[in-house]
Order: C-alpha cells, then sequence, then structure tokens
C-alpha cells in the first residue's frame, strides 16, 4: 500500500463514483479500478459495493475511509508546515459564516491582502457547525465564529467585536416604523432564517422559544442575497447584524426586545501549528477594527 492508493480510494469515497473520481484526479478509470482492487487484494477485505447509483462502502471500507483520511492529512499537514518552514507555503485556508463574511471580507480584501500580496486566501463559508468541523479535521487555518459567552478550550482566539442581532424588514412593511420589536409583535408575521447549523439561527430560535412563541417560518437558506431579497421585497423579516441593515438601501434595522447581541472572534486550533500568513493575518485582526 502507498499513498497515491490511499488518495485514490478517497477520492472514490468523496466523489461517490468511479469516473468522477478519475476525473478529479486526472487519471483513467482502469489505473483507478486497479488501485482500489489492489489495496482489496493486499488485505483480504471488501471496500465497496458496487451499484448504479454510485459506490457504497463496506464496514471496513468506512474505517479504511476513516483511517485514510486522517493519514493524509496529517501528511499534508507535514507538507505544509515543511513548506512554510522554507517560506514556499503562502495561503491562507480561511472560513467564514456568510454575514461576518459580508461585513469584514471587504476590508480584508483591501487592507490585508493590499499589505501582503503574496498571501492567498482560500475562502469557504458555512455555518459555525460546519466551519468548527472543517478547522478541527484540518481542513481550514483558521475561522471566524459567533458565540454568547466563551470559546472552546481547544481554540486560542482573538476577540473581534461584539454586535447587535437585529429583526430586519423591508422599508415597506407595517413594522418599519418601529425601533424594537417583541417576539409576540412577531408571531402572526412570516419569518426566513439562516439554517440551523448557522450559530445566529440558534440565538433567535432561542429569543422565540424564551418568550413562548413559535415563529411562522417560511425558509431556511444558507445563502445571505436570499434572505435580503425576501426581506426586500417584504415577504418576511429577517434578522442580520445592525451593520449589515445599516449600510443597505430599503431596509429597516428594529433592535429585538430584550435585545440580543453576538460576540465574534477568529480562532485556531490551540495545538495546531502556526504558518506565517496565519500569524500576519492574527497580527492584522488584533490591529483593525472590522466590524
Amino acid at each position: 500500500m502507498n499513498f497515491n492508493q490511499l488518495k485514490y480510494f478517497c477520492a472514490v469515497c468523496e466523489c461517490r463514483t468511479v469516473s468522477a473520481a478519475a476525473e478529479y484526479l486526472h487519471i483513467s478509470q482502469p489505473s483507478l479500478s486497479n488501485a482500489i482492487k489492489e489495496i482489496e487484494d493486499e488485505f483480504g477485505v471488501k471496500l465497496f459495493y458496487r451499484q448504479h447509483s454510485g459506490m457504497m462502502l463496506t464496514a471496513e471500507g468506512e474505517r479504511f475511509y476513516k483511517m485514510s483520511r486522517e493519514l493524509l492529512n496529517r501528511a499534508e499537514q507535514t507538507e505544509n508546515i515543511m513548506k512554510d518552514l522554507g517560506r514556499q507555503r503562502k495561503i491562507l485556508r480561511l472560513g467564514i459564516p456568510p454575514m461576518i463574511g459580508s461585513v469584514i471580507l471587504p476590508k480584508i480584501y483591501r487592507e490585508f491582502l493590499a499589505e501582503n500580496p503574496d498571501i492567498h486566501i482560500e475562502i469557504t463559508e458555512g455555518g459555525q457547525q460546519e466551519l468548527v468541523g472543517k478547522l478541527s479535521d484540518g481542513l481550514l487555518d483558521m475561522i471566524f465564529i459567533p458565540y454568547e459567552n466563551t470559546i472552546d478550550k481547544s481554540f486560542s482566539s482573538v476577540n473581534i467585536d461584539k454586535t447587535e442581532i437585529v429583526c430586519c424588514v423591508s422599508g415597506k412593511s407595517e413594522l418599519s416604523s418601529k425601533n424594537s420589536v417583541t417576539a409576540q409583535e412577531l408571531s402572526k408575521t412570516p419569518v426566513v432564517l439562516f439554517k440551523d447549523s448557522f450559530y445566529h439561527t440558534a440565538e433567535i430560535r432561542r429569543w422565540f422559544r424564551l418568550a413562548g412563541v413559535k415563529p411562522d417560518i417560511i425558509l431556511r437558506t444558507a445563502q445571505l442575497s436570499t434572505l435580503q431579497s425576501i426581506v426586500l421585497n417584504n415577504v418576511a423579516a429577517g434578522f442580520m447584524f445592525r451593520p449589515l441593515v445599516d449600510e443597505k438601501k430599503g431596509f429597516k434595522a428594529i433592535s429585538a426586545e430584550p435585545k440580543m447581541y453576538i460576540n465574534i472572534s477568529l480562532v485556531w486550533k490551540k495545538d495546531s501549528y502556526l504558518f506565517s500568513s496565519m500569524k500576519k493575518f492574527k497580527t492584522y485582526v488584533e490591529g483593525h477594527n472590522l466590524f
């Protein structure tokens, strides 16, 4: 068994079909199939069930995939560390929730990259749960996360800011004349939220729950633009960070009653190697007001 075989096997697991994995790896399908067969023959196990819909892992295949992915991640991490020591690694893999990204990414592109043109930032958008998982798996270097009180002790962090979560409505909405709104007052108003994997959605649902109100949720989305479009067209009310609403024409920001606030920090694994790009970004975040 060699690392190429592990890469081929993991590619099939993640692409679901041999043809898709072969295209991704830029190799022929027979070469890929032979590599999988060589692993199965070497260890005397069956790794996949071949089905019309694709490749399904056996129990042995599931276990082998987990171990193989861990080995490949560790090998990639080792390679990246050595490249960084030789100053060849100029990449920062950054995870960020969509709303936070909408506020701070323009500043990062305008300021940080202007000061560090040799660094390439790879952005991954997602909810907090997804981003924390990718950070823990070594697929991201740093992530921005919202939180209420404390950060998990397995992370190191730099505090960014504290911001208000506000109810946002169209300027045409009957609610637009209000400066604050209770959950009871929103009980009969359609609401659009981000998906449950987004941290601030959990805070909003808790706000409704503590008031004994079941909100009329018409859509859960992962796209900020979708939420903004629905609110702007006066179809439903939504919830966003105040800086994001205040700068948008056609929207009205209304404070929740009681008010909701959220902390935002840049975090990374406490035991991880700090690449030079991570050190520079940490220094930048510490010295700039991003919100």
